[in-house]
């Protein structure tokens, strides 16, 4: 195989900072190609051993996210067999099971985190609905999977509703985002989100409410700042856990409730904005109304249920959306 040029640091072709080969060859010779000095297949540089060392070190980098293989055509005859080498032994030399955080130690050097692979999986199911006369959702949700392989959801919910309460919520779930994906610890990222709110010259609150989920050693985490209750249901029985604090950005210190719990095969986590409770209008304790509907659900199909809560919610105010509604349920398999 020959190849065209490889970019040490390139931002436009994945996510984050990646390492990028352009294979040389391509017989489709495509109007108005980006590439154009790649189709030629006797062009470029014959691709070696020594270039395949070359581009396992450049990935080796801890900025580097991941390879990123172009071309020409990666998948013609002449250049796929080449291609799934190099492919193969990326993962072997620099991936365990897709996973591998890099860190530095108190004197400098560098540390490799490897994970191996999971023992349960997710299913996700989500729905949202907006408050009526409202052109945005106040709410934003995230799921990402995180640098050293625990899965994270979260729903933040800006105080009141329509763009403002939008502003707030994506500050938040924006930032979480990319201080967590920055290496930074859950409590840090939570400190910093609400400083930064509090700084502003705004009045902006949000609430976030997260679940960190290891698949390997089977933990769940409850991260909540002001959000509304999580549920965890198992066959017909139905755990609430609460939160104490206040949203973002009303206290300069603030008091996160932190909650740790075994994952149980074919638990299923209901994460949901105030929306979702406070439709129903029975009930003193506005909560319980979710958990006896979740106790007679039957189906442990998570959008399913995700669909089952959000269509009741709506139902409690006949038909009426007076707020903003986010949910996430997730359930949890051993594999």
């Amino acid at each position: 195989m020959r190849y065209n040029k490889i970019r040490k640091m390139d931002i436009s072709n994945g996510e984050g900072i990646r390492v990028s080969i352009f294979v040389q060859g391509c017989s489709f010779n495509c109007q108005g190609c980006f590439n154009p000095e790649t189709h030629d297949f006797n062009g470029g540089k014959e691709f070696t051993k020594e270039t395949l060392s070359t581009l396992l070190k450049l990935c080796d980098k801890p900025m580097i996210k991941g390879l990123s293989i172009l071309g020409g055509e990666p998948l013609h005859s002449t250049n796929v067999n080449e291609v799934f080498h190099i492919v193969k032994t990326f993962k072997e030399k620099l991936v365990i099971n897709e996973v591998k955080t890099k860190k530095f130690n108190k004197q400098g050097k560098r540390v490799f985190s490897y994970m191996a692979e999971d023992k349960y999986l997710l299913q996700i199911g989500q729905d949202v609905r907006v408050k009526n006369g409202s052109p945005v959702s106040g709410d934003s949700c995230l799921q990402i999977r995180l640098s050293d392989g625990k899965y994270l959801l979260a729903i933040s919910d800006g105080m009141g509703s329509g763009p403002e309460a939008r502003k707030s919520s994506q500050i938040a779930i924006k930032m979480l985002e990319r201080l967590l994906m920055s290496g930074f610890d859950k409590n840090t990222s939570i400190d910093l989100i609400n400083t930064t709110i509090m700084n502003t010259n705004e009045e902006i609150f949000a609430t976030l409410y997260i679940v960190i989920i290891d698949l390997f050693n089977g933990k769940v985490e409850f991260i909540k700042n002001g959000a509304c209750p999580t549920y965890i249901k198992n066959g017909k029985n139905v755990q609430i856990v609460k939160s104490l604090s206040l949203p973002a950005g009303i206290l300069k210190d603030i008091n996160l409730t932190v909650y740790d719990k075994d994952i149980i095969n074919q638990d299923i986590l209901v994460m949901c904005s105030d929306g979702i409770i406070d439709s129903n209008v029975e009930y003193k304790n506005k909560e319980l109304w979710v958990k006896y509907l979740l106790e007679d659900i039957e189906t442990t199909s998570a959008q399913k249920i995700a669909d089952l809560i959000i269509n009741e919610s709506v139902d409690n105010n006949y038909g009426m959306i007076k707020d903003d509604m986010s949910l996430i349920v997730c359930k949890i398999l051993k594999i």
